[in-house]
């Protein structure tokens, strides 16, 4: 997990912005926290986390994240607990992530002119794909770029 010291100083010690922890990290904790319907609780995560919450209370942005990753679809919230699940597209997003070695070697190889048509191809495509997937794209993008 790459969630670190925000450098506040403050009770959390863990940046969660995108650039903190990524959506996929952040989305397989809720689901390797799930009980056996899938439901995490968000106190599940902030201790995960390493959140000290009797230090911060309520005053947490783990809660807002969630709700963040809700808006894009990838998880839902129970309306009886509060508590958050993974949705198909969640799962779909965290499902057999690695690229196989001929595609990485491919990759490698590509010329400047050869990795921006494939930006392109990915951005055009995703135009076109489903919200959540486009969403997904968009911020793993910014993370990667380091914006």
């Amino acid at each position: 997990m790459s969630a670190r010291d925000n450098g506040k100083g403050d009770a959390r010690g863990i940046d969660l912005s995108i650039w903190g922890i990524s959506d996929t990290e952040l989305l397989g904790i809720v689901d390797d926290l799930a009980d056996e319907n899938g439901w995490s609780s968000t106190l599940d995560v902030r201790v995960q986390l390493g959140e000290n919450v009797e230090a911060v209370g309520h005053r947490s942005g783990v809660g807002s994240r969630l709700g963040w990753m809700r808006r894009y679809g990838w998880l839902e919230r129970s309306p009886e607990t509060g508590a958050w699940r993974l949705t198909a597209m969640g799962h779909a997003i965290l499902d057999d992530p690695q690229l196989s070695r001929s595609v990485e070697n491919a990759l490698e190889k590509l010329n400047p002119a050869q990795r921006v048509r494939l930006a392109r191809e990915i951005g055009e495509s995703g135009a076109h794909a489903p919200s959540e997937l486009r969403a997904a794209l968009r911020r793993q993008w910014q993370r990667s770029m380091g914006r």
